[in-house]
């Protein structure tokens, strides 16, 4: 006030503290904004703990304390009780239930990658009172078997298959959907967005550029499919088990391009 000759009304008002800050990122919020910006944080499942914005969004902490005198005022303001806020601070087996019930109501993913990114103390708390990740989640009853073996895009590819053959898709395939993407509908977006998958092969893709060589009347023989299309050949065995299963897939009787051996579909 002494080297500005402002008055405190002044000091805080929103142009001066723009030309002050430094800080990228920085929003000079006047009260309301910062009540707003903290209650979006709490909203989506972020800490609104002192030392975790102190340590993650430092101007929004320091902004509540100049805004509001100290930082109990500024958690009242914005709603939250003080005293019952630093007892939560302790991450006992029953908040660490809670906040992941939480994550899961709001469809977040649950595997550890995402949560060590997005809520690190979250998955330390868990750690330390139950020893790992899967017995928190088995503790909170969002899952009832071990962690999904699968990879992300393993599960894409087996939800796919699911939608294009139009199959239910299974609760065992369900959960580790809901593990990985928080949803169904998330994957089914992941999907659409996915680059390995828009660029990969699918069983409808296997078929469809069998069925079209066998349109143009070229050999599919397993000799010459290996020399001319070993990319097909690889993923019609890893779709379809083998390429007689592929070729028969497609429409497409497989001991024509057998000539040693006659296939049979059980064989």
């Amino acid at each position: 006030m002494q080297e500005y000759h402002l008055s405190p009304d002044e000091l805080i008002a929103k142009d001066f503290r723009r030309i002050q800050s430094s800080c990228r990122g920085y929003h000079p919020y006047g009260k309301r904004e910062w009540i707003a910006a903290i209650k979006k944080i709490d909203k989506k499942g972020g800490s609104v703990f002192a030392g975790d914005l102190q340590d993650k969004n430092p101007y929004l902490y320091n902004q509540g304390v100049w805004i509001f005198g100290n930082w109990d005022n500024a958690l009242r303001a914005a709603g939250f009780n003080p005293v019952k806020m630093r007892m939560r601070s302790f991450w006992d087996k029953k908040r660490v239930i809670s906040e992941l019930r939480r994550m899961q109501r709001q469809n977040l993913p649950l595997y550890p990658d995402y949560v060590m990114e997005n809520r690190h103390k979250l998955l330390s708390a868990a750690l330390r009172q139950f020893g790992s990740w899967n017995k928190a989640l088995l503790e909170a009853n969002i899952i009832d078997h071990d962690v999904p073996r699968k990879t992300r895009l393993g599960l894409l590819r087996d939800l796919r298959e699911a939608i294009e053959s139009r199959s239910e898709i299974s609760q065992a395939l369900r959960s580790e959907i809901v593990y990985y993407f928080g949803s169904v509908r998330n994957a089914k977006v992941a999907l659409k967005t996915d680059v390995r998958i828009l660029s990969g092969w699918s069983k409808r893709k296997i078929i469809a550029v069998i069925a079209q060589r066998h349109r143009l009347s070229e050999k599919l023989d397993y000799t010459t499919g290996r020399r001319d299309f070993p990319a097909l050949v690889s993923a019609a065995e890893a779709y379809f088990g083998s390429w007689g299963k592929a070729l028969n897939a497609a429409g497409i009787d497989p001991n024509i391009y057998f000539v040693h051996n006659k296939w049979t579909h059980t064989r």
